[in-house]
């Protein structure tokens, strides 16, 4: 929509105030650095150990079947799958759409290995956003329906 009579950096303040797509993005990397950081240790990422929960919650699964699930680009799962299986956490086998992802038992003790790590960034997450804030969170994501 134009607002008549407004200049680029008036609109640019007004968006600025008010986009939510820009907050969220700045809210993730936030999270996600602090997540990043308390995992470093063990040579993971949170979009790795991502990649594992949903794994290990719903069996083996399609590099799509990933994707969708954690609402991750085709590009993306395929860049992260390759540094997985490159780490030894899981293995590919099959070609093209009848590729199945499974975790290895490297990957399944890296999981029980940087629990406790996990644990610290959550509460450190959990200090930032507050009770509400993370109970909000919680809520706008299980209305996502997705199952990782």
């Amino acid at each position: 929509m134009n607002i008549p009579g407004k200049s680029a950096n008036e609109i640019a303040e007004l968006v600025a105030a008010q986009c939510i797509a820009g907050r969220a993005r700045r809210l993730n990397r936030v999270i996600t650095g602090l997540y990043d950081r308390a995992l470093q240790p063990h040579g993971i990422k949170i979009n790795q150990a991502s990649i594992l929960v949903c794994l290990l919650t719903i069996g083996d699964a399609s590099p799509g079947e990933i994707g969708a699930r954690l609402q991750m680009e085709k590009s993306t799962v395929s860049r992260t799958i390759d540094r997985m299986v490159n780490s030894g956490w899981i293995q590919v086998s099959g070609k093209g759409p009848g590729q199945t992802v499974r975790v290895t038992e490297s990957g399944r003790q890296l999981m029980v290995d940087c629990h406790e790590q996990w644990q610290e960034a959550q509460q450190r997450a959990l200090a930032l956003l507050g009770e509400e804030g993370a109970s909000s969170l919680k809520a706008i994501a299980d209305r996502l329906r997705v199952n990782c």
